[in-house]
């Protein structure tokens, strides 16, 4: 306490009478009082027009009013002095250390020169050099640098803040997006584990009726067999009896010609049917279910291919690849076949012998797939229904037929002759209806359009050829594909990094062939039509 005493005197010397506050940049005036330089100016002139000292009230000239440089120096040792009492040890160090002092003058920077841009002291305040600038504290200069640094600071904040609200929602809509594709991968899992369970349950019923047929065919098998060996035994017998008969001497086979006819009647010999009928429906209706599983399963394969793994795209026809005996729609997306050559100038791309035409949009990567309508004049679903209908009666009326006696149909030289010449016209026939068909698929953009082509895998065209006859995938030589339906809207299905050509029946979703290479060039949409009365149009 005692060594307060004398620092409080101090700081009661070093007080400006008017703010009450430690001088700053301490000045004196006429009558020899000491005031901060700021303090003076506010002093207001008496009546007489000048100034009056607050404590002396003696009047003195402003322009007489001169710093007292020891005196500053002294408060500032002051103010050093109490701060340093208060601190802890080594802090006091360090912030002289950071203290910046005036490289002249060693004394602590308290003014700005607004004119040469640099920190003064008090005493370089006062020299020749910066006596006639504009010096400012240095806090009251720093104040708007100030205010710019805490407005900046400010909208950093804000963008901080958006920033934090940006992540904080982000972070929300990852966490919701990744809980829901959890839970679709939960929903994957389990649809496909019950699909699994459905096609096990199928298929062991499917099998188990299978066994069951197996088995009644078995037993069948063994009766058919069973009676048949009795039927020969008894055959058998009759005929070693004949036959020893036919050896007798005549006058001893004479003696019993009257119980010939007796003792050995002639009798139907057994024909049984070697499958009941009941095992030959069972087997034909589980052909039936068959040919519907495979169907079902093709269909269902060709709908997920298009619906969980292919983008649908829109594609439009390029007329300067159009063969002249094709015509386009304006909206390029049907083709019609002319049979008279009509184009008056040959273009580079197009095709000159072939009736062929590419689309105008290629694909070099991603899984893409497009439709082509067949529209064929003549062609009806109820017709073929009910064609087929008639076929299937016609069938089982020559099945019953066939069973109704027991006795088989022996076919003679000539009737051969005949069907080996009904062989033959309908080949013929299938040949000219051959070669008017149409074909859809994809082909490279450097494809050959000169003369005549194979239009082959090897030459670069993946497609399938369709016909009022059949269809055939269009490779070498040609496979004869056999569809549960006729196509009437084919789907393309192009995986470009997978290497594949999928084509089904967009209506019923049924696989009908896949094309398998490796793709390096871009490919193009390919028709190909010469079938008078057929439109081919692109889908979407």
């Amino acid at each position: 306490m005692a060594a307060l005493a004398p620092l409080r005197s101090l700081e009661e010397e070093v007080t400006c009478s008017i703010c009450l506050d430690y001088l700053r940049d301490p000045v004196t005036i006429d009558c020899g009082h000491v005031f901060c330089r700021s303090c003076t100016t506010d002093v207001r002139p008496a009546s007489g027009g000048r100034p009056v000292c607050p404590l002396c009230k003696k009047p003195f000239k402003k322009e007489n009013i001169r710093p007292v440089w020891q005196l500053a120096s002294l408060v500032e040792n002051i103010e050093r002095l109490k701060v340093d009492k208060g601190r802890q040890p080594g802090e006091a160090a360090r912030e002289q250390q950071d203290t910046r002092l005036c490289e002249r003058h060693q004394e602590k920077l308290h003014y700005y020169c607004e004119d040469d841009g640099k920190l003064l002291c008090v005493m370089c305040r006062e020299s020749r050099e910066h006596r006639p600038h504009s010096a400012v504290l240095v806090e009251k200069a720093a104040q708007p640098h100030r205010e710019k640094i805490l407005n900046h600071l400010s909208t950093l904040r804000r963008d901080r803040d958006k920033i934090q609200g940006f992540q904080a929602k982000g972070e929300a809509d990852i966490l919701a997006v990744l809980k829901k594709l959890q839970d679709q991968r939960q929903c994957i899992v389990a649809e496909f584990e019950q699909g699994h369970q459905f096609l096990r349950e199928r298929e062991q019923r499917l099998l188990d009726q299978l066994a069951k047929l197996e088995q009644e065919l078995t037993e069948g098998r063994e009766k058919y067999k069973t009676r048949g060996v009795g039927e020969l035994a008894r055959l058998a017998l009759v005929i070693s009896e004949l036959e020893g008969k036919a050896q007798q001497p005549a006058a001893e086979l004479m003696q019993d010609t009257r119980d010939f006819l007796n003792r050995y009647p002639r009798k139907k010999f057994w024909i049984g049917k070697p499958i009941a009928r009941v095992v030959k429906k069972r087997t034909g209706e589980f052909s039936d279910r068959l040919l519907s599983l495979q169907r079902g399963l093709r269909e269902f394969q060709g709908k997920l291919l298009r619906d969980l793994e292919y983008k649908t795209v829109s594609v439009t026809l390029d007329p300067q690849s159009a063969s002249g005996y094709l015509q386009l729609s304006e909206d390029w997306k049907c083709v019609t076949y002319s049979g008279l050559y009509q184009s008056a100038y040959l273009h580079p791309q197009q095709f000159d012998c072939e009736p062929g035409v590419l689309g105008s949009k290629g694909f070099t990567w991603g899984k893409v797939y497009w439709e082509v309508e067949v529209e064929r004049e003549g062609w009806s679903e109820d017709e073929e229904e009910g064609d087929e209908e008639e076929e299937g009666e016609e069938e089982e009326e020559e099945e019953e037929a066939g069973y109704g006696d027991g006795y088989d149909d022996w076919e003679t030289d000539e009737d051969e002759e005949s069907l080996g010449d009904e062989e033959e016209e309908e080949e013929e026939e299938e040949e000219e209806e051959v070669l008017e068909s149409c074909m859809v698929g994809v082909a490279r953009d450097s494809v050959k359009r000169k003369g005549d082509l194979s239009l082959r895998p090897e030459d670069g065209v993946w497609a399938l050829r369709l016909s009022s006859a059949g269809i055939w995938a269009n490779t070498s030589p040609e496979a004869e594909l056999f569809p549960a339906l006729r196509p009437r809207r084919v789907g393309i299905a192009l995986d470009y990094e997978g290497g594949t050509v999928t084509f089904t029946n967009a209506e019923s979703q049924e696989l009908i062939y896949t094309f398998t290479a490796t793709f390096t060039r871009r490919l193009l949409p390919f028709l190909w039509l010469k079938w008078p009365g057929t439109r081919l149009l692109l889908r979407p």
